[in-house]
């Protein structure tokens, strides 16, 4: 499984999954950086069970976080995360 993480302009981003049967992308309201952010916030404190950015919650669940936006959500493991989170520094 790959999960990339793209900026759509200045108020959205992407975060997509590709495996080797499938495909999905799951586009956010928030950018890029206001998503890192609250990404960060959550992974430096263990002990904040989640965060709102704007109309995005991201939650921590027992594998990784979750993603929710309006009516669905993405799933990040933790295995993928600290490459996530490096990538949308640059």
């Amino acid at each position: 499984m790959q999960i990339t993480f793209t900026a759509d302009g200045d108020a959205a981003c992407t975060l997509a999954q590709k495996t080797v049967s499938s495909s999905t992308a799951f586009s956010i309201p928030i950018s890029k950086q206001a998503l890192q952010s609250g990404l960060r916030e959550l992974l430096l404190n263990p002990e904040q069970r989640d965060v709102t950015v704007d109309a995005v919650m991201i939650d921590r669940s027992r594998d990784g976080l979750r993603v929710q936006a309006g009516g669905g959500r993405f799933e990040l493991p933790y295995r993928h995360l600290l490459g996530l989170v490096l990538e949308a520094a640059e």
